[in-house]
């Protein structure tokens, strides 16, 4: 079957793929792609880290988080303020204590989380509906992280990040629809321990 070649076309053929994902295949791909990133570069090399709180669709991050937390990393999560459209990371202590349900159902840092400023961040691990090889990126069409790295592209100051997608192997398709706002990854990994580029 060809790869819809329109942004809502591929969004739900992914959709339609992320739900035949069993509850136990979640679990397995959680552990995986903990021991996928953990045994990376990128990670060794980092400090400070930007992961997600996942959606119950996403390829979920919590026992990376945990263990991360544990190497005495420091785990940030997006802060999201609905009303600008944008979000800042806040640092995370514990999974269980410092994550509350917000709009959507997404899971956001408390108040109280301290704010970490972009510029302090080493790499960013960041969800998607789609990815290809090429590292194009499908969103779920609010934007607010393609705003978020756009700081960096416009602030000479801001040391870039590594961006690092993260998905199911289901997710990687043959080509992402990309419009110019839309901010390519540095590599993917998949559960699988795919990665792009090879």
């Amino acid at each position: 079957m060809p790869t819809p070649t329109s942004k809502p076309d591929l969004r739900s053929e992914i959709k339609s793929r992320l739900s035949l994902i069993t509850p136990a295949q979640r679990v397995a791909s959680a552990n995986q792609i903990r021991d996928q990133i953990i045994a990376s570069a990128f990670y060794q090399s980092s400090t400070t880290i930007l992961a997600y709180a996942s959606l119950p669709t996403e390829l979920d991050l919590d026992p990376f988080i945990e263990h991360a937390l544990s190497d005495h990393k420091r785990i940030c999560i997006p802060l999201i303020d609905w009303d600008s459209k944008s979000m800042q990371p806040a640092q995370l202590r514990s999974v269980d204590a410092d994550l509350e349900l917000s709009r959507y159902g997404v899971r956001t840092p408390k108040n109280g989380c301290k704010l970490v400023e972009p510029h302090e961040l080493d790499l960013i691990l960041i969800p998607g509906l789609a990815f290809d090889r090429h590292l194009n990126r499908l969103g779920r069409g609010a934007g607010f992280y393609d705003r978020m790295i756009s700081q960096f592209d416009h602030d000479p100051s801001f040391t870039h990040p590594q961006l690092v997608g993260v998905c199911y192997q289901c997710q990687i398709v043959d080509t992402v629809p990309i419009e110019p706002h839309d901010h390519p990854m540095d590599r993917v990994i998949t559960e699988l321990g795919q990665q792009f580029p090879v």
